[in-house]
């Protein structure tokens, strides 16, 4: 079957498509043992030296072909992104960025949620510190903090600024109170505003309200990491299903990935660091064999010049971009005999004619 039909019938019932995906039994192991595995993790070596899970990671963040790499993965885990020489943020394949966007890990190497208790993180109360610390016994991260917190509210805390500059008063806070996304990343100003307009802290100092604020905090914790899974087995799932389409024709799968992904696309940088989405749109655009591997800003440019890229935003025009590739692979890759090209073929056989390859790279975008 053609890419152009093959597509087209996926889509016909595409979560139909993908539950037989998620049904087959070797997929259905790896989730099983993600889902009950994964939580274990507090290091990025326990996940490095879980073969399983370290595969499973790679597989889901397309990084297959990179799994020998683990030095590099390691460094890309710990460094995070929110550091713009942070190895992530410098290299072209903008598949490692959303890895360490999807597998967050501290520079320590401990993964993310685990709080930093050490001596550099001088915004502690040290004492209270010493006292939610039980030598000789491990304590729950999430206990310490519910425990950090309620001592420490109950001792000194004031004003609204002292709430902010303490990290773990703010983790429990954040969380607890259920605080907006935009006002936990926005500026100090509005941070203290929104607090000083929204919470109270005579009303928070109460035993009743502490006691509540906490479990609120780890039920909260909780459903974070529910999340945080479900979305990485969803990703796994749709993955796999890609690669299995993409095992029978390659186009059909480059075809799937881009519909799914281009609406996330906003500089014409994220295709040229995606190989993917970069042959799809190549495809579509014309762009010569010969650019590839040519200076990255004169590719970005011809990108830029032949299509606004944030007409991705609308689905109509993923849509349209996404039938043309189906068709122009098929035309590009000699596949002249399928049912889909030869209703273009005025000949039968031969493959899509000069004249309606013409009229295909001629369809308009944006109306």
């Amino acid at each position: 079957m053609d890419t152009h039909l093959r597509f087209s019938v996926l889509n016909r019932d595409l979560p139909a498509a993908k539950d037989r995906t998620a049904k087959d039994p070797e997929i259905a192991r790896e989730i099983k043992y993600y889902e009950e595995n994964f939580k274990n993790v507090e290091t990025v070596d326990d996940l490095l030296n879980d073969y399983r899970l370290y595969n499973f990671m790679m597989k889901t963040m397309g990084l297959e072909d990179m799994a020998y790499a683990k030095g590099m993965v390691r460094k890309v885990l710990v460094e995070g992104t929110s550091d713009e020489k942070a190895l992530a943020n410098t290299l072209s394949d903008g598949r490692f960025k959303e890895l360490a966007e999807a597998f967050p890990f501290n520079k320590d190497g401990t993964i993310e949620g685990t709080f930093d208790w050490s001596e550099k993180n001088e915004a502690l109360d040290r004492k209270v510190v010493r006292y939610t610390n039980v030598p000789g016994e491990k304590v729950e991260d999430v206990d310490r903090l519910a425990d950090y917190y309620q001592q420490k509210m109950q001792r000194n805390v004031g004003l609204t600024v002292q709430l902010l500059a303490d990290p773990a008063l703010y983790k429990v806070v954040t969380i607890a109170y259920d605080i907006p996304q935009e006002i936990i990343d926005g500026p100090k100003e509005e941070r203290i505003e929104w607090f000083d307009k929204n919470l109270d802290l005579d009303e928070m100092k109460k035993p009743s309200e502490l006691k509540d604020a906490v479990e609120k905090f780890k039920d909260g914790l909780e459903a974070q990491r529910v999340e945080s899974t479900k979305n990485i087995v969803e990703k796994y799932i749709q993955v796999s299903f890609e690669e299995d389409e993409g095992e029978q024709n390659e186009g059909v799968r480059l075809a799937l990935n881009f519909q799914r992904t281009a609406k996330d696309i906003t500089d014409a940088y994220e295709i040229l660091g995606s190989p993917a989405l970069y042959q799809v749109v190549r495809t579509v655009l014309g762009m010569p064999e010969e650019m590839v591997g040519t200076d990255i800003d004169n590719q970005a440019a011809v990108i830029n010049e032949k299509f606004d890229v944030k007409k991705f935003k609308d689905p109509a025009e993923v849509d349209k971009f996404v039938k043309k590739f189906v068709i122009l692979y098929d035309a590009q890759n000699g596949i002249g005999t399928a049912p889909s090209v030869q209703l273009f073929a005025s000949n039968p056989g031969v493959g899509i004619p000069e004249n309606v390859l013409t009229a295909v790279n001629a369809l308009k975008f944006g109306g």
